[in-house]
């Protein structure tokens, strides 16, 4: 039951939710005009440049002292980024999404041989049909046209090494400020974007005025949306605050339907729904909430 004084929390995790409906709809949109990349490095320029400001307002300190896991943290939590965008380009929004949803049930998996945390029976049980949930939402259903596609390993990958990174972050402790991981997500992704673009042979997509300004809108959104997201987490529990972002699911599959007309089965969307009781389920533990990371999604 949220009350008065958890409301600065409660719009700041709907704000969240919905600044990331808008970025994954942006993304969908502007593919062509910019690119993956163009897209990651302006958001990576403006974190840097936000995440900066606040913390010399705030007198954070941004580098601690466990630089080669802030480093981890923030490159897996960047290639993350760049498969769930990746399949947002290449599969239906909403099938993306659920994908990268994964990731409380992928996190507990990881966080045994990680951070060495027990996993219940119930846990397990979770996980599974977590897992049963995805395998029935990419099944082939050539009637509506939904096929099997590269994307949806990449979607999955997305959702891997989000999980990666928030079971790294949990490692950080109670000393974390928040700020820390979308710094070191920023900069990495600031870094590291033009060499893999290079790499893959691609290029930014910002030099044209239209691309460029998909970009800043994009990069401002994301960012925005993400810092949002760890504010909300001073008045509200991880849990809620991640229950609350379920919404980015389904604001993908009300963009899915009707704006870019996606093929859709009530196979599907049964498996999406698998997996969004999964996570609720989860949050609703005790046992796993103290477990569970305590990041929300980049």
């Amino acid at each position: 039951m949220f009350t008065s004084k958890h409301n600065p929390g409660l719009i700041l995790a709907i704000s969240a939710a919905l600044a990331y409906c808008g970025f994954n709809i942006g993304v969908r949109f502007f593919v062509g005009d910019l690119t993956i990349w163009g897209m990651l490095f302006v958001r990576g320029c403006i974190g840097v440049t936000l995440v900066a400001l606040l913390a010399r307002r705030f007198k954070k300190a941004l580098w601690g002292r466990n630089k080669l896991l802030l480093a981890a943290i923030g490159i897996s939590g960047f290639m993350s980024t760049v498969c769930t965008t990746t399949a947002i380009s290449r599969i239906p929004l909403y099938q993306a999404m659920v994908l990268l949803y994964l990731y409380p049930a992928l996190s507990l998996l990881l966080a045994v041989p990680l951070n060495r945390e027990p996993i219940t029976l119930r846990d397990g049980l979770l996980i599974a049909v977590a897992l049963t949930g995805c395998a029935i939402l990419i099944w082939p259903n050539e009637t509506v046209g939904l096929t099997l596609q590269v994307g949806h390993l990449i979607g999955f990958m997305g959702s891997l090494l989000f999980s990666l990174s928030t079971v790294l972050t949990r490692r950080l402790g109670e000393g974390n400020s928040g700020l820390e991981p979308i710094f070191h997500y920023s900069l990495h992704a600031a870094l590291w974007v033009v060499p893999l673009s290079f790499l893959f042979d691609s290029n930014l997509g910002i030099t044209t005025l239209r691309g460029l300004l998909a970009g800043l809108a994009l990069g401002t959104l994301g960012t925005a949306a993400h810092l949002m997201c760890y504010a909300s987490l001073r008045w509200l529990p991880a849990c809620q605050v991640g229950m609350i972002g379920t919404l980015e699911v389904l604001g993908a599959a009300v963009a899915s339907w009707l704006v870019f007309s996606d093929p859709m089965s009530p196979r599907a969307i049964f498996g999406g729904v698998l997996i969004i009781f999964v996570v609720l389920m989860l949050n609703r533990a005790p046992a796993t909430m103290r477990r569970d990371d305590e990041q929300v999604e980049a």
